[in-house]
This record gives structure tokens, sequence and C-alpha cells, in this order.
């Protein structure tokens, strides 16, 4: 089958990927490969098919004449797209992008960090209530009505931030080109950066992993005494390492990316890759967290275990990375976009 793709990619390289060649290109590789297993069938060898369904297949020239197609003015398409999908950046373009996403990181990270801490007043609540100092109804009502003004906070900070990063979209759409001085500044600055983003990496690893010290010390001190709330206090330990953490590395990623996608320090799939697995991930948050929200809600003002249920969120957020990880390996590997 390697043979029939790249086959077919020598007979579209010199048209423009557009929406009609790519349902074209598509219809053509189904109808080889059908034919291809077709012949497999009936006991050709896989040489013997490939050459067969090969040779039934006109040359480009009566495929593009069907499809209305000019490959001198798909090769003008093409070079017009070249120069839409660059921009040339200055030295001091290429720093205020760096700077406008490092304040980008500091909100977003600010706003996760809130998510993150929003269940500590229930956690606080639910302790006072267990050592008798608040009654249960009112501590309830505070720790709720809490947690929903912090996330109303945290989701005013993303779309602040999301509207003020806005004109810099293109950035992630385009090939940047930066001339040699500029190129060697920046990979200075990066350099330099990079010391710093290895500290917050660290840093933020390290109090997600000991974040569950203070659990450990809290019930083994106090679950057995007459002290026995101020264990109820060890979900909020936790929650504050884990969101000081994740501030962290976030804060440090977002910059450390904007230096990659200047300085082109990794690989970059095609735009019409890109929006495609953007969009497969957008449509699977639109569906996964609403339903994760409901469930969290659901099951907290249920069982009024606000202290406990907060584990959904951590859990949730691993499952959803692994979702989004084997999306982006399925479209990595979809055989449509190896053509």
């Amino acid at each position: 089958m390697e043979t029939i793709i790249s086959y077919i990619d020598n007979l579209f390289r010199n048209y423009p990927n557009t929406l009609q060649l790519q349902k074209a290109r598509d219809e053509l590789f189904g109808i080889m490969e059908d034919k291809y297993h077709e012949l497999k069938a009936e006991g050709k060898s896989e040489n013997e098919a490939i050459g067969i369904v090969i040779s039934e297949f006109g040359s480009m020239e009566e495929i593009a004449a069907d499809l209305g197609l000019d490959p001198k003015s798909s090769a003008a398409n093409d070079d017009a797209l070249d120069l839409e999908e660059e921009k040339n950046l200055t030295l001091a373009q290429a720093q205020e992008y760096a700077k406008a996403q490092e304040t980008f990181g500091l909100k977003i990270a600010a706003g996760v960090a809130l998510c993150i801490l929003s269940p500590i007043p229930a956690c606080i609540m639910n302790a006072l209530e267990e050592g008798g100092f608040l009654a249960h109804r009112i501590g309830d009502a505070i720790g709720g009505i809490s947690m929903f003004l912090i996330v109303a906070v945290a989701v005013g900070i993303f779309i602040l931030g999301s509207i003020s990063n806005q004109r810099y979209e293109e950035f992630k759409k385009k090939h940047l080109l930066l001339d040699a001085a500029a190129q060697t500044a920046l990979s200075q600055d990066f350099e330099d950066y990079s010391h710093t983003f290895g500290k917050m990496v660290s840093g933020g690893i390290i109090l997600c992993i000991v974040s569950v010290v203070p659990v450990i010390l809290f019930d083994s001190l106090f679950s057995y005494t007459s002290l026995h709330w101020i264990s109820e206090l060890s979900g909020a330990s936790l929650f504050a390492l884990v969101a000081g953490g994740v501030f962290l590395l976030i804060f440090a990623g977002v910059k450390h990316s904007a230096y990659e996608l200047l300085l082109k320090k990794k690989p970059s799939m095609s735009l019409r890759e890109k929006k495609k697995k953007d969009r497969r991930i957008s449509i699977l948050a639109s569906i996964y967290w609403p339903i994760i929200t409901a469930v969290y809600l659901t099951v907290s003002f249920f069982t009024m275990q606000w202290g406990m249920t907060w584990i959904i969120w951590p859990v949730s957020g691993l499952i959803f990375g692994s979702i989004s990880a084997v999306v982006s390996l399925t479209q990595e590997k979809d055989p449509h976009n190896m053509r």
C-alpha cells in the first residue's frame, strides 16, 4: 500500500492541496485500495496487484482534465499560498511576542491555579463543621458559593487572556521568518531562559509530588484524636501545593513554547493537520468537560462530601490528557495524513 500512496502523492504533487483535490485524491485512493485487495483475494502477488492497479488508471493529465485543473495556475496558487503563510519578523517583534506570551502564560496559569484552589473553602468549611465550630448547612453553603465565585474569576481571567492574545493567532498559523541577527539574539534569549525554565519545571513537579505529604501527616497525627477535624484540612493543603506546582509548569511552558515557535525548535505539522487535530480535541473537550462538571456537582450535592469529591477533577484531567494524546497519535498515524 505504501507504493500506491507514493504513486498518488507523485500524481498530485504539482497541484494545490485544495478541498476539491483532497476529495479527488481520497476517492482515487479508495478505488485503488479496493482494487488492490480484490486482486490480492484472487491470488495475485503484491507486486502484480500494485502493477495492475497503477496501470489501470490514466495519467495525471487525464485526471486533471476531468477535474478541470491547470498545473500552471496551480503552481502560481501554491506560490501565493506560500507567501500568505510566511511572516517576516524583526528582533523587536519577536521579543514583543515572547513577552506577550509570558503575560498570557501568567494569566492562564493563574486561572488554572484558581480552579484547582476553588475547593479549598469547602474543605475548610467541612473541617469547621467536623470540629463543631460551624452549622452543617451553613458550611456547605459557604463552601459551594465560594467555589463557584473562584471559578467565575478564573473563567474571567481566561477570557481576558484569550482576547488580549488574539492578535498573535497568526503567529501559530504562519511560518515565522527571522533574519540571521534576530535569530542569533533570540537564541541567546532562549538559552538564558532555559535555565529559569528548568528550575520552574523542577519546582512545579516537586510541589505536585510532595502534595500528598501533608495528607499523610494530617491523617496519621489527627485522625484518631480529639482534633480529628484538623485532618479534614489535608485536602486544602494538597490543593494548595498542586495549584502552586501547576502554576509554575504552565507559566514556564507557555513562554518556552513561544521561543520554540519562533526558533522552530521542534517540527511542526501542516496547517491542515493542525486544524484537524485541534478540531477533534475541541469537540471532545466540549462534550467531556460539561459531563465531568455535571457528575462532580451531582455527586457533591448528593453526598455533601466536598472535601472528598475534589478527586474527580485531577482524575478527569489525567483521563482527558490521555485521551487527547491518543487523538493526536491517531491523527499522526492516519494514512490519509501521510499522503
